[in-house]
């Protein structure tokens, strides 16, 4: 019987190919995950000096998105609607309660909460001229969620410190907010030439992170 050759995840992504993979519903295993199967491919591609920082992208990416799934089917058990700003309001002053002070999902309201038809995905991309992280959620983006997101990354660029940052990063009606600006001040401060983007559909919203092939150790800029 002949041996079929299987090709690995790290010989696919090495080749350019797209790495997809979908994340368990409980965030603590969803982190685990994205742990193990990232590290390796990131080191692979040179980007290795910066793997603490990618990886702590990426996984802010991965909270917001288990939080999207779980904030809509909270508000679909509690009969709200997340489309009028009266009752989005109301369903986030008890939302915050149910997230508790860290601002992401307990692994309690994740159980709770969890609606099996919810999903959260990552997918990893060496390209040419750079390395391609994105995290999408099965859930439609709220116009005023957008606003705070890009409201956030524009804050961000006036932010020289981390001072500063802590000074700013409060936001009584999402949460602390201080995620993303992190987020936002490690691309502009540590990443220098990477970018994010957000990407959004019905029924699917994408963010997505670019480091530029210059960041690599692998790069010819560095040989």
């Amino acid at each position: 019987m002949e041996n079929k050759l299987h090709t690995s995840p790290l010989e696919l992504f090495l080749a350019g190919k797209e790495i997809r993979f979908r994340l368990p519903p409980m965030l603590s295993s969803a982190r685990e995950l994205v742990e193990k199967k990232l590290s390796s491919l990131v080191q692979a591609a040179g980007y290795g000096p910066y793997q603490r920082e990618i990886l702590f992208c990426i996984h802010e990416l991965v909270s917001n998105g288990f939080k999207a799934n779980l904030k809509r089917t909270f508000f679909r058990q509690k009969g709200l609607n997340i489309e009028n700003m009266d009752e989005y309001r109301k369903g986030m002053e008890e939302f915050r309660t149910l997230l508790g002070t860290s601002h992401i999902p307990r692994e309690d309201a994740t159980l709770s909460f969890g609606n099996s038809s919810s999903w959260v995905k990552v997918k990893v991309h060496l390209k040419p001229k750079g390395l391609l992280l994105g995290v999408e959620n099965n859930e439609t983006l709220h116009y005023y969620e957008r606003l705070r997101i890009l409201d956030k990354e524009s804050r961000s660029s006036r932010i020289q410190s981390v001072t500063e940052l802590l000074l700013d990063s409060h936001d009584t009606e999402e949460g602390a907010g201080l995620g993303l600006l992190f987020l936002f001040y490690i691309l502009k401060h540590r990443l220098p030439g990477s970018t994010f983007a957000l990407v959004t559909e019905p029924g699917i919203t994408r963010m997505e992170l670019w480091f530029p092939a210059t960041l690599s150790s692998k790069n010819k800029f560095f040989e």
